[in-house]
């Protein structure tokens, strides 16, 4: 529900939802900016994608077969699938 204010101002009188004063050459925080270039960073982790963080975690724990309880196997063909190498062998490939 709209006040008395703000049904005086129109549409065209509000530049911005917050103006700042034209005058202020300064930081508008006071503080300014004095952190390192994050272009090194950047630059570090162009291309990278995942693998700095799969370097960093521990390789994953096989889970047991539901069929025959063997530890299952992440094969070359699909590494993000598990399969039992003794009840799948073509899919272990």
């Amino acid at each position: 529900m709209a006040d008395a204010t703000t049904a005086a101002i129109a549409a065209g009188e509000q530049a911005a939802l917050f103006a700042l004063d034209p005058s202020a050459d300064g930081p508008v925080s006071g503080v300014p900016y004095l952190g390192a270039d994050p272009a090194v960073s950047d630059a570090a982790l162009v291309g990278d994608g995942y693998g700095w963080l799969a370097a960093a975690l521990p390789a994953p724990a096989a889970p047991p077969c539901p069929d025959c309880t063997l530890p299952q196997i992440l094969p070359a063909s699909a590494p993000v699938l598990w399969t039992c190498p003794r009840c799948h062998p073509l899919e272990a490939r």
